[in-house]
């Protein structure tokens, strides 16, 4: 009886680990990455450009 039950957990798992793998934390990086650029656009907007002024 118990082997019944774990078959279906483990193809549940590993469509849980593939989904996050390939889709969610590749979109969550690329979302700290996008917002640490606009933070730094946003930061030379006010500070001006880099360099001697």
């Amino acid at each position: 009886m118990q082997a019944d039950t774990a078959e279906p957990l483990k193809w549940r798992e590993a469509v849980v680990f593939l989904f996050l793998s390939v889709m969610a934390w590749p979109a969550i990086a690329g979302g700290f990455i996008a917002a640490y650029g606009l933070a730094w656009w946003v930061y030379f907007i006010f500070a001006g450009p880099p360099g001697p002024h």
